[in-house]
């Protein structure tokens, strides 16, 4: 009796050298794929650390003015910040006015009364 095994054949590796590149030549595509994954989320992950550390002027340092002047008696109906300027909306004696000020000096720059829309006939 011989001692050897009738499936052993089957066992054996039936890849050639065409199988051996086929096999090397996606593992390297696989890699290439996963390199550039990580790289995106490596850039991914370093913008949202700078957008979250990076100090932005705060627009309270943009302005330098200390006080607002009003008329006396008048009620302040709104005061809005916008890029160079402040926009005051106060009533008066029942007229309501915007006045615009330069948020640098304080100085009034322009002055707009309010007017409601006479009614369409």
């Amino acid at each position: 009796m011989t001692n050897s095994d009738p499936y052993k054949n089957e066992q054996t590796s039936e890849m050639n050298d065409e199988t051996f590149k086929v096999i090397g030549k996606a593992k390297r595509s696989f890699g290439f794929s996963m390199a550039i994954l990580i790289l995106g989320l490596m850039a991914i992950v370093l913008a949202l650390v700078y957008r979250s550390t990076r100090e932005e002027e705060s627009a309270a340092n943009r302005f330098s003015l200390q006080e607002i002047i009003i008329p006396a008696g008048a009620q302040i109906l709104s005061v809005v910040p916008m890029n160079d300027v402040i926009i005051v909306t106060y009533q008066k004696n029942g007229d309501a006015t915007m006045r615009i000020l330069d948020i640098v000096t304080g100085e009034t720059m322009k002055e707009v009364p309010v007017v409601e829309e006479a009614p369409v006939e």
